[in-house]
């Protein structure tokens, strides 16, 4: 079990070596990747680099994260060998650049497969003749005329749709880190080859649509991985969507002026007005308000603001008006440092695409070697040359594993649409594997657990009072405030009654609001305030959750509200114990208001942390994954570190744009998909397994028939592609299962 003591302990204990290990680390953006192997290249040359310990490429991301010991490489020369690379190493990440490539390499994907399937239609046509031929369905002298017409064909596919895996391959290569791209442009350049030189010697043995068919397979699965490919980036990009990009300051003549939040300087002074949005992180040089920082500590109550305070990029000012001195510029504010953490845990691996790449990198060899091994063989055999050469590409193209490279993204892409029907949007393929562990669950409180705004709980009018016309009152005062509780007193009555606008209303920031009518003054707040205003209060113990009114100078009763628990949220915490996972509930809220949600929702006190900032959130799931495996459950920007860095992020509700980017999945209907969200995932990394399995299955029984020259490589290009087709059907698996185990939760 673990206490608030001992985990708390361990964070603070951690935070030390953190830091030491920041100082030795550096996030740059890789621009130019097009595929998986573009990145594992990158890494294999980074990691050869002087004074680098270690070196993680991220795809997905387009990132790279560099680690050294003592000694701070050089990041001119860690440039220089990228580019020789042919690709481009940048100090600072550009969520808009990257974004810009995915898409364009998207839009080139589909360029090339749909010339594939075009073309590569044309060229199978004849082939699939020259295959009839032993039956009688072509005469002989219209063989070679065929044969021809299948190579013409498979031109474009192999020049314009195969180009980009030979200039990778060659990339791959020479970092001495050959990947697929290696492997298909052996085979590919193999086929072609063998092709030609036997319409030389007017042969009609060709294999051009061998080489068809491995290009556009491979492009389909290229594509279906690009489509997960944006999640870093928009994570980045998403977290300043929010944030304005301009802000008001004083010019020189002493009026308020408008300037872009990127030009200030550290010191300027600026001005932020009731419902307005801080672009740079500042303190608090004059004025009074209450403002909303729940975006980015949990804090559901609005903190006030006094001179003095630190109000951060993100947080909103409900009332009042302030001065502030510009204490962090665009780039070093609080928002940025945590978009710049959340890359960095981006750029980890998962345990799958590890074992994925490890299987390549020990299959690509064997395959090569295989491949020359058969030629040899077939040449002792007394083979001719070129029969001996189409034995060794019958190899290549049998064994090219392109099962393996769709194990994954067919599963993915088969669950997606059904999941996406049922209010469960899968953000990141690793989640599917991620969650098959899960043993514990941790919620965040406000907006995850709970609604933004609080409920009414009881209603206690003075003598001379009903509970309709306190309510009555209270809607009156309280009329267009922006406060939560106003907000949520406005939500429970705004059916059944209907405020009344004149007069005039005044807010005392932290303390009330006074309506000022033609009936008098009337007053709504705290209990210490009124009792300033000189009304006469019965003994009563404020919890911060009351609202106090009075009306012409005379106590008019109490409204107690409550925070509102999100529908679903107890059958879902319910539901998670029956399935044996330990719950959490982890907030930057207040001890007392954490105390009393963990009490309604049955989440022992034991596991209850409160006033915990969004590194120290992060912490705590490191912390608690030492000896658990854990998913996050949040959703405000304050939740954006504990999602990415978690083994499984989800976010709910009405996330942010960024907190949904940064969480694997996002539920954006019902928190009560959690339960069933974390059975499909068990059962998707079961299909993923099981299509690693047959795709290396495959290769291990094939492999050898194809060695001794038992395998034709038409017919290898045949058996590569029910290959696939069998992850295929077994993906498809995902969507029978998807359904069941929803109804199920249900």
């Amino acid at each position: 079990m673990h206490t608030s003591a001992n985990i708390s302990n361990a964070i603070d204990d951690n935070t030390a070596p953190e830091r030491d290990a920041k100082k030795n680390s550096a996030i740059f953006m890789i621009e130019g990747m097009r595929c998986g192997s573009c990145a594992i290249a990158i890494e294999a040359l980074l990691n050869k680099q002087p004074n680098v310990s270690e070196a993680t490429v991220n795809f997905s991301a387009d990132i790279a994260m560099i680690h050294w010991k003592l000694i701070e490489p050089d990041i001119l020369q860690l440039e220089r060998a990228v580019k020789r690379l042919g690709y481009s190493l940048h100090t600072s990440i550009c969520p808009k650049r990257s974004a810009e490539q995915a898409d364009k390499t998207r839009k080139l994907l589909q360029m090339r497969l749909a010339v594939a399937v075009v073309f590569g239609m044309w060229s199978m046509m004849p082939a699939i003749l020259l295959y009839l031929a032993p039956f009688g369905a072509v005469e002989h002298e219209y063989m070679w005329p065929l044969a021809l017409a299948s190579g013409l064909f498979a031109i474009p596919v192999v020049l314009y749709s195969g180009s980009h895996f030979y200039r990778v391959g060659l990339r791959t290569l020479l970092a001495a880190a050959p990947g697929l791209d290696t492997l298909i442009t052996l085979a590919v350049v193999a086929a072609c080859i063998v092709s030609v030189w036997q319409l030389k010697m007017g042969q009609h043995h060709v294999y051009f649509d061998a080489a068809v068919m491995l290009i556009t397979f491979q492009l389909i699965a290229r594509l279906m991985d690009s489509s997960v490919r944006r999640r870093a980036s928009d994570i980045v990009q998403g977290y300043f969507h929010t944030i304005p990009e301009t802000v008001n300051v004083f010019n020189e003549a002493g009026e308020i002026s408008k300037k872009a939040a990127n030009t200030l300087t550290l010191g300027k002074i600026i001005v932020l007005s009731a419902g307005q949005k801080l672009a740079l992180d500042g303190v608090v040089k004059s004025g009074a308000g209450q403002a909303d920082v729940s975006l980015l500590t949990g804090e559901h109550a609005p903190q006030p603001m006094i001179p003095g305070n630190e109000l951060l990029a993100g947080c909103t000012l409900l009332e009042g008006e302030l001065q502030l001195i510009v204490t962090a510029g665009v780039g070093e504010r609080r928002i940025d440092r945590l978009s710049h953490s959340i890359s960095g845990l981006l750029s980890r691996k998962m345990a799958l695409q590890q074992l994925t790449d490890r299987i390549a990198r020990w299959l690509i060899p064997v395959i090569v070697v295989s491949a020359i091994l058969a030629v040899v063989l077939a040449t002792l055999q007394g083979e001719s040359i070129m029969v001996a050469v189409g034995i060794g590409v019958a190899v290549l193209i049998v064994s090219c594993p392109c099962a393996l490279s769709l194990a994954i993204p067919m599963v993915i892409t088969m669950g997606y649409s059904g999941m996406l029907q049922q209010g469960i949007v899968l953000r990141d393929p690793a989640a599917l594997e991620a969650a098959a562990d899960i043993n514990a669950v941790v919620f965040d409180k406000t907006g995850t657990l709970t609604t933004a705004e609080p409920s009414i709980h009881t209603v206690l009018p003075a003598p001379g009072w009903n509970n309709s016309d306190l309510l009555q009152l209270a809607m009156n005062i309280l009329h267009d405030s922006l406060h939560p509780t106003a907000k949520g007193l406005q939500a429970s009555v705004a059916k059944s009654l209907v405020p009344v606008t004149d007069g005039h209303r005044e807010s005392k920031a932290g303390e009330g609001t006074v309506w000022k009518s033609t009936n008098g003054v009337a007053l709504a707040g705290r209990a210490s305030w009124l009792r300033q205003q000189g009304v006469s209060l019965p003994t009563i113990i404020d919890n911060g959750m009351q609202l106090h009114l009075a009306n012409q100078g005379r106590y008019a009763g109490s409204i107690n509200f409550q925070e509102t628990v999100r529908e679903g949220a107890v059958e879902t915490v319910t539901a998670l114990h029956q399935q044996g996972l330990d719950v959490y509930l982890l907030s930057g809220d207040t001890q007392q208001s954490c105390y009393a949600l963990a009490e309604r929702m049955s989440i022992s006190k034991q596991k209850v942390f409160f006033e915990h900032t969004p590194e120290q959130k992060h912490q705590f799931v490191e912390t608690l994954e030492k000896s658990a495996r854990v998913a996050f459950v949040g959703d405000g920007l304050n939740d954006g570190l504990a999602l990415a860095g978690a083994r499984l992020g989800i976010a709910v509700g009405r996330a942010s744009s960024a907190t949904a980017m940064a969480a694997a999945v996002y539920l954006p209907n019902s928190i009560n998909r959690v339960p069933a969200t974390l059975l499909l995932a068990q059962k998707a990394r079961t299909l993923m397994y099981q299509n690693l399995f047959w795709a290396l299955t495959y290769n291990v029984l094939l492999i050898p028939l194809a060695v001794w020259g038992w395998v034709h490589p038409v017919i290898a290009a045949l058996a590569m592609s029910l290959s696939s087709l069998c992850v295929l059907f077994n993906s498809m698996r995902m969507q029978r299962r998807y359904h069941s185990y929803v109804s199920s939760a249900d």
